[in-house]
């Protein structure tokens, strides 16, 4: 919850100041994804609806579009977890890749259901800033993965007894 938090307010914040705003990854996103294949359903479905929610907040989207959106990537590699071989660098990359992906054509199809006006301005960014964006997501994930990884397992580490704890 508080890396969510973090990764969110190093998005809005520092990343804004970057002048290439299409490389900027996503960092809550990583965090969705990794969430989707280790969590459990209804404790890691809660925080990345809370995380969608707040992404929401943060960017201006009024009706949900982020917290929608997460969770459905949450549960769909929540449906993924057992069927993909993602322990190797690329495998990673590919699957983040995949995903920003599936979560921009998402993005795209409920704005044009929204918002019909905005349709015609969606698609040269769909080109121009999706990719560049795409690719440093997937560029950063697996250093992410690798640390959210270690995190998980200390967080998840039962208490080992000390010398004189009564127990």
């Amino acid at each position: 919850m508080i890396s969510g938090i973090l990764f969110l307010t190093l998005q809005t914040t520092l990343f804004s100041i970057f002048p290439i705003h299409r490389m900027k990854p996503d960092l809550v996103l990583i965090l969705t994804l990794f969430l989707g294949i280790s969590s459990p359903p209804l404790s890691g479905g809660m925080l990345v609806f809370f995380l969608g929610y707040l992404t929401d907040l943060f960017s201006g989207n009024s009706f949900g579009l982020y917290a929608f959106s997460r969770l459905f990537l949450f549960n769909s590699a929540q449906l993924l977890k057992d069927r993909i071989y993602l322990e190797s660098y690329f495998s990673r990359a590919l699957f983040v890749f995949l995903f920003t992906l599936t979560e921009a054509i998402l993005v795209v199809v409920l704005v044009k259901a929204f918002y019909p006006e905005l349709s015609r301005s969606l698609s040269p960014f769909f080109l121009t800033g999706l990719f560049p964006q795409s690719f440093s997501t997937a560029f950063f994930a697996p250093v992410l993965f690798s640390i959210f990884k270690k995190g998980y397992s200390l967080l998840s580490a039962q208490p080992r007894m000390v010398l004189g704890d009564k127990g």
